[in-house]
């Protein structure tokens, strides 16, 4: 097993410059503020009464986090089609390399039903297309991995709809690359084992199945960003659900705790949680500790709702690198998603996939 502390060693699996990328996210979050507040706001984005996002994999989570950060019903929409909408819904077309074909699949049919759209993208069809139709689109850099861009994907949406009144994060924007530059601080490569709160979770994880439980409306995004990440990047399953929601059916399966022989969860807890959530972290980690199954509690770091919810991704996209390493693999290439789209084909001859 590969020693965390060894940069040599790290940089010799780390083939494509992970840890780099990670290590710069704080920045990548002062740009991608500095994006939102260069573009012009949208005609009528103050009248939204609704939002549905639509985006796959790793720009599809920026959907789900925006749900947690602005004050409207956020819809984020996973697949081809679209919900519902109307004029009073805001539908923001998400996906990083541009060509997306769920997301494209979406986007055309906002258009024939006339709702407000804003689109996101580094180039593709979803640029092209944004451009012919004259639809708002935030152009960020490309070049990464969908699933290191979050911050480009996200924090300008996120800017744009505070100047247009629909969210209150207000100075917490402004603070958030100083507070994730203070937790990288603590979880970088240059920090040792003995006081690196990321890599001795990896550890931890090492030879194990994550199970990574969040709480409904604080941390259940970041569950899953730590479940999806351990995927792409560590090569491994992992799993996640949130409470309440598993306390009515997924706590029924310890009663067969023998069959999680390698199971590790993971509890992430944050001071916004609802308190009858908190109560019930409390007694899954007295049930779990009843049945011998190892588990362990994460607290959010920082001051403020959003510093909170992007710190706990930025823990878990840490941790994920380090246990990618443990496993001996470079984190960046996901083949067998390549090779997934590769057999599909496109959904037209010459079309987008």
């Amino acid at each position: 097993m590969i020693d965390l502390d060894d940069r040599e060693a790290l940089a010799s699996l780390d083939e494509q410059g992970k840890l780099a990328l990670l290590e710069g996210f704080p920045d990548q979050c002062a740009e991608a503020l500095r994006l939102g507040e260069e573009m012009a706001l949208p005609g009528g984005l103050r009248e939204v009464e609704r939002i549905v996002t639509t985006g796959m994999g790793g720009s599809g989570i920026a959907g789900d986090l925006l749900a947690r950060l602005v004050e409207l019903p956020v819809t984020a929409h996973r697949g081809y089609g679209l919900p519902r909408v109307d004029r009073e819904t805001l539908v923001i077309g998400i996906s990083y390399s541009g060509d997306t074909e769920e997301t494209l699949s979406s986007v055309s049919l906002a258009i024939q039903q006339g709702a407000k759209l804003v689109c996101v993208s580094s180039g593709g069809e979803l640029t092209r297309l944004a451009r012919e139709r004259k639809l708002p689109l935030i152009r960020v850099p490309g070049g990464l991995q969908p699933r290191a861009a979050v911050g480009y994907l996200l924090l300008p949406l996120v800017g744009l709809l505070s100047r247009a009144g629909l969210s209150k994060l207000g100075e917490e924007l402004s603070a958030l690359p100083g507070a994730l530059a203070a937790l990288r601080s603590n979880w970088a490569g240059a920090v040792p084992l003995e006081r690196n709160r990321a890599k001795q979770l990896a550890q931890g994880l090492y030879s194990k199945i994550p199970l990574i439980y969040g709480v409904e409306g604080t941390t259940d995004v970041a569950a899953l960003r730590w479940k999806t990440e351990i995927n792409e990047d560590s090569k491994q399953p992992a799993f996640w659900n949130a409470v309440p929601e598993l306390c009515h059916n997924e706590v029924v399966a310890l009663e067969r705790a023998e069959l999680l022989p390698q199971a590790k969860v993971i509890l992430l807890r944050s001071e916004h949680d609802h308190p009858r959530n908190t109560r019930r972290i409390e007694i899954l980690a007295g049930l779990l500790a009843e049945r011998g199954i190892e588990h362990e509690e994460v607290r959010a770091e920082g001051k403020g709702k959003l510093a909170q919810l992007l710190g706990l991704v930025y823990l878990g996209d840490f941790v994920s690198f380090y246990l990618a390493m443990l496993n001996g693999v470079d984190p960046t290439p996901v083949e067998l998603i390549a090779e997934f789209k590769r057999r599909l084909g496109p959904a037209t001859p010459g079309g987008p996939r």
